[in-house]
C-alpha cells in the first residue's frame, strides 16, 4: 500500500512538474530565452552595462527588464554586441541577429514570430496586413512585452538564415541548402555529400550551424 500510495505521489509530481514546463513554455514562446537573465550590452562608446536581458522575437527588439517592468532598448543604433548567456547579438538597423559562428563567412540568425488572432484565420493563412493589425494591437496594449500573450493569439516562430562575407557589409539570405552552394560555389558537391551523408535539416539551427563551420 505504501510502495502504491509513493508511485501515485511521484506520478503527481512528474504531471505536475510538466505542467510548469508547459506553462513557463507558452510564456516565453515570443523570447529568445526561458528566462530574463544577466546579460552584458557593450555600446560603440566602448560603455560595458550589466542588466536582466531577453529577446523579444515579436517586435525584434533587446528587452531588458528594471523594477519589474520591461523596456525595450531604443538606441541600438549606438550598441555594438549584446551578450546573453552563450549567445551573441549584433544590431542590423533597430532588430537585432544572433551570431551563429565566427567564421570568415559567418552564419546569423534572426529570430521571429508571426502573431495571429483566430478571428483573422481565413483559411487561407493570414494576410499581412492582419498580421500588422495584431502586432500594432499588442504594442498599444504594451502586451507584446509581457511573458504571456493574451489566450486569443497563435504564435508561429519564423527562423531566418543569413550569411555575411568578411569585409561585405551585405547579407546574403539564405533559405535551402541550395543557396548555400551558391554562396560557396567551389565546394558545391563536397557540400551536398555532407548534407547527405549527415542528414542535414535546413529546418534544424545546430544543422545549419554545423553545415556553415564545415564550409568554412
Amino acid at each position: 500500500m505504501k510502495q502504491i500510495v509513493l508511485m501515485l505521489f511521484g506520478i503527481c509530481l512528474i504531471s505536475y512538474a510538466y505542467s510548469q514546463v508547459q506553462m513557463r513554455g507558452k510564456e516565453f514562446y515570443h523570447y529568445v530565452f526561458p528566462d530574463f537573465t544577466e546579460g552584458t550590452v557593450k555600446k560603440k562608446s566602448g560603455e560595458i552595462v550589466k542588466t536582466l536581458l531577453n529577446y523579444n522575437t515579436i517586435t525584434e527588439e533587446m528587452i531588458f527588464q528594471q523594477a519589474g517592468t520591461f523596456r525595450a532598448f531604443d538606441n541600438a543604433e549606438r550598441i555594438d554586441t549584446v551578450y546573453i548567456q552563450n549567445k551573441k547579438f549584433v544590431p542590423a538597423g533597430m532588430i537585432f541577429y544572433e551570431v551563429a559562428t565566427c567564421t570568415p563567412v559567418a552564419l546569423f540568425i534572426r529570430h521571429q514570430t508571426e502573431i495571429v488572432s483566430p478571428g483573422n484565420n481565413t483559411g487561407f493563412g493570414t494576410t499581412q496586413t492582419a498580421a500588422i493589425s495584431n502586432l500594432n494591437s499588442l504594442h498599444r496594449s504594451g502586451d507584446a512585452y509581457q511573458l504571456k500573450l493574451p489566450d486569443d493569439f497563435k504564435l508561429t516562430s519564423r527562423t531566418e538564415y543569413l550569411l555575411k562575407k568578411n569585409g561585405n557589409y551585405n547579407y546574403i539570405n539564405v533559405k535551402n541548402f541550395k543557396q548555400v552552394e551558391t554562396v560557396f560555389s567551389e565546394k558545391a558537391a563536397l557540400i551536398k555529400d555532407y548534407v547527405k551523408t549527415n542528414k542535414l535539416s535546413f529546418n534544424k539551427s545546430e544543422d545549419v550551424i554545423k553545415l556553415i563551420l564545415y564550409c568554412n
